[in-house]
């Protein structure tokens, strides 16, 4: 058995890899120009947004692209954040030399949402940027406060949903860019990374050539050489996938993993009020080291997240429901877990020695 629960790489289909595996295309042949048009209208259906650039690149390119945005919109903004990829965002922000405040929580903590409210009323931010879904906690951030903030001081919103589109529904309409990648919730390849926006885009003089989406735009989306293998991957995920029930599937089967977790004594880090559907991030005992555990459990087949190093330092590791995953495979894991757990307490001896 291997049994995938990464974050990314993610399992992917057979048909999705046979996709990947075809014969590339230049990305100025019709074909390879239809494919890219076909992807970015579902990509932008899927999550009710305007307009959708794909880039050859990571998440972090992808926010890169929006700082490079915010540079040339007037004003301060605010930064959210309540975990790793939300301090992200503040280094990106630093890097452009961004004007803005940052409204920082304790990691695994939701927002306290007076005390956002409060700091946006006094600051009065022209855009808000915030993590949808905190990868290295499993807490979801609320769409609906986030725009209710948002309006409240007539500030753009602009979101890193990484870890969100393709894993829990998500409405952009009325965000005005986010970024999202092809190998997490979407179960392809890592390499594409989509920047979601609602148009009124920066002029071109002012952004580097490669993160100009505007120049993306006026190309239909292929102003540079592309990676056909990439594409048809990301195609065939996106139409083989029925998305509702997905949806509704790692919904469900987060709920009985964490409920399970718990039951064996490793409750998640999120309450259960803040959680994201299909991320799950434990926090083991100090005497016990995340790493040993992980690769034992790697030893019987279960593929689990704990080399990042925010998850060393913090001695956590995590389980996600991104791509395929075996519902059999699944069940077993929180007892699989737990037996490494005890084993390197003592407690999985005594409790035998006991019997």
């Amino acid at each position: 058995m291997k049994a995938n629960f990464l974050a990314g790489p993610v399992a992917m289909t057979r048909e999705v890899s046979a996709a990947f595996q075809s014969l590339p295309l230049s990305h100025r042949e019709p074909a390879f120009l239809d494919m890219m048009s076909r992807t970015r209208a579902f990509l932008s259906s899927l999550v009710n947004a305007s307009h959708t650039a794909l880039l050859l690149g990571s998440g972090t390119l992808a926010n890169d692209a929006v700082a490079a945005q915010l540079k040339c919109i007037d004003g301060p903004g605010l930064i959210l954040s309540n975990g790793e990829f939300g301090e992200r965002l503040i280094d990106h922000a630093k890097r452009w030399k961004l004007a803005f405040t940052a409204e920082e929580q304790n990691w695994g903590e939701p927002f306290q949402w007076r005390r956002v409210r409060r700091c946006a009323d006094e600051r009065r931010p022209t855009w808000i940027w915030a993590v949808l879904s905190e990868t290295s906690t499993g807490v979801l951030n609320p769409l609906g406060e986030l725009l209710a903030l948002s309006d409240s001081v007539g500030a753009e919103l602009c979101l890193d949903a990484v870890s969100a589109v393709g894993l829990i529904p998500v409405d952009l309409q009325r965000v005005r860019f986010a970024t999202a990648v092809s190998g997490k919730g979407l179960a392809a390849l890592p390499g594409l990374a989509a920047v979601f926006h609602r148009g009124r885009l920066a002029s071109s003089e002012h952004i580097p050539r490669y993160l100009d989406l505007a120049a993306y735009e006026a190309t239909n989306g292929v102003p540079f050489t592309h990676s056909s293998n990439l594409l048809a991957a990301l195609d065939r995920a996106l139409s083989q996938t029925c998305w509702p029930r997905k949806f509704e599937r790692v919904r469900r089967e987060s709920v009985t993993l964490r409920a399970a977790l718990r039951n064996h004594g490793l409750p998640p880090l999120a309450a259960e009020s803040d959680a994201t559907p299909g991320i799950v991030t434990v926090a083991l005992p100090s005497e016990v080291c995340a790493a040993d555990v992980a690769i034992g459990l790697a030893e019987q087949g279960f593929q689990i997240a704990y080399q990042s190093r925010y998850l060393r330092q913090r001695n956590w590791l995590q389980i996600c429901l991104m791509g395929e995953f075996d519902d059999a495979a699944l069940a077993l894991l929180p007892g699989t877990l737990a037996r490494h757990v005890a084993i390197r307490t003592g407690h999985w001896g005594a409790a035998r020695h006991s019997h």
